[in-house]
């Protein structure tokens, strides 16, 4: 290859991640607008005299894309004209490559040519039609530079897809799981900048970001016992198999004679320089309080939660705390959720041998670790608990692996930059081959249901016999693929687990394992409606709109089968209340990070109101 050929292949790469990251940012953003704000449908018939305005230039370029739709910004008197290629019954739409911007006092029809542009018309409607005790300028400038930090690194993302991608369907073991885990460029359908990470320079991530297929070694303090605050799952809060053996035998040739009782921390390399930068960590160091061991043990791989790191010769997980600005919010684990995340453990492991499925497991969080010195002011120790706290997570993916191991349910649903279709799609392919008899929409069915049984009704199970709801999103959600079939399902993440009060008590807190003031209990209301965004918007719309859209399939169809697996469910026979008002309420939960987002609100979203499918293919219950 000639160096004008490479340079030429090079630059076609880099104008494809544009393309691309804007094409995906563009889709995001107006799916969470209009979800947001109850506009469910653009789309506009070709004949509607609103469009017999345009140039004809437009008109065929919007027909040759996909249906007209126009989105009304009232406030701003601004009008937004582009076409629909895939019209979703619940919002995950797809749309053409072209935007306008119309006015309604003017005949000017713009052509819109950064998707700055789209974000900045919606922003300022936001800004305009909201009271808002902040300034509506730095608003809008906030939240752009989320999403223009997010735009960029997606683009880094794609650029590298392209160059480097991998089938992860087609790898085993530890490169199946890994390359699934790092595979997500894309990130959440229904956030304005779902690949922000502030905090993180080029060459963070370069070295730290698993889109960039990023593995490294952690860095490890060891704390004196009077300043490490612990809880373990277990009877022993110091269970020192939480750190690997390599790593605590290196460690105690450093420590010497006099410190070998002095307890280990992992900590991000990233947080590590972070944290020695604080006037109050060099005092811990100064004092022989806390001892700095640097790098220690062998490389771990970040998962696609970019700060839950994996050693495949390990047998936990690390949570660790991240002071990066992530989508939301900055990551670090505050002491309500270290304890939150161990209450649902405790209750979990405890009901774990009551549960009837086999093919269903929850990863407990064995403990966490932290610091939490006496001798600070409060505040100082609550920024130091949540900068060092660590959570030790059940891992079920240690060596050696076989084909067995599962995949974030997150990557199978998004179609890499340098694949046809995503690889939920290819799985069910690989599982029709097996099965010639069937009719594709009949395999469809066969493999839907199956991926509900042991997915949604046991989530449903506990929550109907046990008041537990899961956070059971795609990003913590796993599943074991065989032949192309769903065999096995993981859900981890304790931390957003919320039980129902009234519940709790009627089962004695699960045998006196929860106080009554336990951060993990909710009302009964808000538990069930974390449950119905978490598992029916987020996991159960995710996954039945990339059914639906890319194996060729009615989305409402799809959702007939949920209606139909819960109806005829024997294992969810007692909650005949809970499962009335799934079926049958009209409208269901839905985060709005769009708003949330611009007001600053990432801790404590809002929530809407969206239409519920299942009120409209569920029948009686």
């Amino acid at each position: 290859m000639t160096n004008k050929s490479i340079s030429d292949t090079v630059h076609a790469s880099i104008d494809i991640g544009r393309v691309r990251a804007e094409t995906a940012a563009a889709e995001r953003l107006l799916n969470a607008y209009l979800r947001e704000t109850g506009a469910a449908d653009p789309r506009l018939s070709p004949d509607d005299p609103r469009l017999g305005d345009l140039p004809a230039e437009i008109l065929e370029e919007i027909a040759g894309q996909g249906a007209p739709m126009q989105v009304v910004l009232e406030a701003t008197g601004v009008v937004l004209l582009g076409s629909v290629s895939y019209y979703s019954p619940f919002g995950h739409h797809r749309y053409g490559r072209s935007f306008w911007i119309a006015r309604n006092d003017t005949a000017d029809v713009t052509r819109i040519g950064h998707c700055r542009e789209l974000a900045k018309a919606l922003l300022n409607e936001l800004a305009a039609s909201a009271t808002l005790p902040l300034s509506r300028t730095d608003l809008v400038d906030t939240l752009l530079s989320h999403l223009e930090n997010s735009l960029e690194k997606t683009r880094t993302y794609v650029e590298r897809s392209l160059r480097e991608g991998r089938s992860f369907s087609q790898l085993s073991g530890a490169e199946r799981f890994s390359a699934a885990e790092q595979s997500l460029v894309y990130g959440h359908p229904f956030h304005p900048a779902p690949k922000s990470s502030q905090g993180f320079s080029a060459e963070d991530l370069r070295r730290y970001a698993p889109e960039m297929g990023a593995s490294f070694v952690l860095h490890y303090f060891a704390c004196a016992p009077e300043i490490v605050r612990e809880a373990s799952v277990g009877p022993d809060a110091a269970d020192e198999s939480w750190i690997p053996a390599g790593v605590r035998e290196a460690a105690a040739q450093q420590l010497g004679p006099s410190r070998q009782h002095y307890r280990l921390i992992p900590c991000h390399p990233w947080q590590a320089n972070h944290l020695k930068q604080w006037e109050d960590v060099q005092d811990l160091l100064d004092s022989g309080l806390l001892v700095d061991l640097g790098a220690l043990g062998g490389n771990v791989y970040p998962t696609s939660s970019v700060r839950t790191v994996w050693d495949p010769r390990h047998p936990y997980f690390f949570k660790l705390p991240l002071n990066v600005r992530i989508t939301h919010f900055i990551r670090v684990n505050p002491l309500d959720q270290l304890e939150r995340t161990m209450d649902a453990s405790r209750v979990l492991a405890f009901l774990a041998n009551h549960m009837p499925f086999s093919a269903f497991t929850i990863l407990l969080e064995a403990g966490y670790r932290t610091i939490a010195p006496a001798h600070v002011t409060a505040e100082q120790r609550e920024k130091l608990t949540e900068s060092f706290g660590v959570i030790f997570r059940e891992n079920p993916i240690t060596a050696p692996q076989d084909d067995k191991v599962p995949i974030v349910v997150a990557a199978a649903l998004e179609q890499p930059p340098h694949e046809e279709v995503p690889p939920i799609i290819e799985a069910v392919r690989m599982a029709a081959r097996q099965c010639p008899h069937l009719s594709w929409s009949e395999l469809l069915e066969k493999w839907l249901r199956q991926y509900l049984e042991m997915s949604l009704v046991p989530l449903l199970w506990l929550f109907v016999e046990h008041g537990v709801s899961m956070e059971a999103h795609v990003q913590n959600s796993m599943v074991t693929l065989r032949d192309g079939w769903p065999v096995h399902f993981y859900v981890r993440d304790l931390e957003g687990v919320s039980i129902g009060r009234t519940r709790a008590r009627q089962q004695a807190m699960f045998q006196n394992r929860l106080a009554e003031d336990s951060p993990v209990l909710y009302t009964e209301e808000e538990a069930w409606n974390r449950f119905k965004y978490y598992v029916v918007v987020n996991h159960l719309g995710h996954l039945i709109h990339t059914l639906g859209c890319c194996g060729s399939t009615e989305e409402t169809a799809l959702w007939k089968i949920v209606a139909e697996v819960v109806h005829t469910s024997p294992a969810l026979q007692n909650g005949k209340d809970t499962l009335l008002d799934l079926m049958r309420n009209e409208g269901l939960p839905a985060k709005a990070n769009l708003i949330s987002s611009f007001h600053q609100r990432g801790e404590r979203p809002l929530y809407v109101t969206i239409p519920n499918p299942l009120a409209h293919v569920g029948g009686n219950v």
